[in-house]
């Protein structure tokens, strides 16, 4: 099995940008895109504003200092931009560009449709997005073909408890993301989504050299040495995936207990 220490886990998110293979969509938190550069990843700044907004948040956070540990990384903090396809994007690049953007980001409420093989034959970059809760998952994603995991609820999730804004909710279509949904011009808001409250996992600058340990642990259980090791010994046949029942997820995990008490770090 490949030492932990010598696991090599970082993507390519662009031909250009090498990070840690973890993203995150913070909803106007410079703080928050500040911190996940500083540890590895990139945040991507969403265009659900004006594009004037979106570029303050950009140089907002590129201009920020947050104390890290020794996985930090120096100089200017890396930040992406999401931004749509229409005309008047076009100004919003310029924007975009202007303030520091080191990546942008299609933004596209079906992006499944684009299919891995087309991506893989052409090298585009994926992102994993949607129902990440664990570094199993990570782990299984990046696996599967993954460049990038999105985070979103991951992160937002102690006692303390903090607002969770869906995309597709109504409240987030009235500060901009109804363009994504294509409802811009429509009278009457169908909701594609809901606002909520999870309980807050305390600070990202904790939580992720955490959740990327684990992530290599699991590398490490796979006798992957980095992401194009585990690709190939999925496409040679030496690693495989099996679908597991609910009763067989509850036998693997901690049961039987009365209770008990789980500490992540």
């Amino acid at each position: 099995l490949p030492h932990r220490c010598r696991l090599f886990i970082h993507s390519s998110l662009s031909q250009c940008l090498t990070l840690y293979p973890l993203c995150c969509f913070p909803y106007g938190h410079c703080h928050m895109a500040a911190s996940m550069a500083a540890l590895g990843g990139i945040a991507i700044v969403h265009c659900n504003c004006t594009s004037s907004q979106q570029a303050t948040i950009i140089r907002s956070a590129k201009s920020l200092r947050v104390p890290v540990t020794e996985s930090g990384a120096d100089g200017e903090w890396m930040v992406g931009a999401a931004i749509r396809t229409r005309e008047s994007d076009r100004e919003r690049l310029e924007h975009l560009v202007k303030a520091g953007a080191n990546v942008v980001v299609l933004d596209s409420s079906q992006g499944n449709s684009m299919q891995q093989p087309f991506t893989r034959c052409h090298g585009v970059p994926v992102i994993a997005d949607g129902g990440i809760s664990n570094s199993g998952h990570i782990v299984k994603a990046l696996v599967l073909g993954a460049t990038t995991v999105m985070m979103g609820s991951f992160l937002a999730n102690g006692q303390r408890v903090k607002k969770y804004l869906g995309m597709g909710s109504l409240e987030a279509m009235t500060k901009g993301s109804n363009q994504r949904y294509l409802g811009d011009t429509a009278k009457l808001k169908i909701a594609q989504g809901v606002v909520g409250a999870v309980v807050d996992k305390g600070s990202v600058l904790k939580f992720i050299p955490y959740t990327m340990q684990a992530v290599k642990q699991g590398f490490q259980d796979l006798g992957a040495s980095s992401r194009p090791s585990a690709h190939e010994l999925l496409r040679s046949g030496t690693l495989t995936l099996e679908v597991r029942t609910s009763a067989a997820q509850a036998e693997g995990g901690v049961h039987g207990l009365v209770s008990y008490e789980k500490k992540s770090f």
